[in-house]
């Protein structure tokens, strides 16, 4: 991936500042050391298979709400941060629901 880009930026004209790393394991930094993590608490249309539901709620867990990155199953090399905040709007608008019905 950082070879297409240094060939796609050099093809524009541009000039990469640095080497392409071309080893995939040291082209991704571990983990904890870089900010878009997302996954482990992975929503789902069961329990069997997911930790949470479609809302982002735990199944084990009514009043368990994952309003992360952790619902998602996969990420891209884009920044989740506005799918996160549009997931976690549409979690408060479902509890706030279950709450004026009792539910929760």
């Amino acid at each position: 991936m950082q070879k297409t880009f240094a060939d796609i930026i050099e093809a524009m004209g541009g000039r990469v500042v640095g080497k392409p790393q071309l080893n995939g394991k040291k082209a991704i930094a571990p983990g904890g050391s870089i900010i878009h993590e997302v996954g482990t608490t992975c929503m789902g249309a069961s329990a069997d298979k997911s930790v949470l539901n479609q809302y982002s709620q735990a199944w084990d867990v009514k009043n368990l709400f994952v309003t992360d990155g952790g619902p998602f199953v996969s990420n891209a090399d884009k920044n989740p941060t506005l799918t996160i905040m549009a997931n976690a709007w549409r979690s408060c608008d479902y509890l706030l629901d279950q709450m004026k019905k009792g539910s929760i």
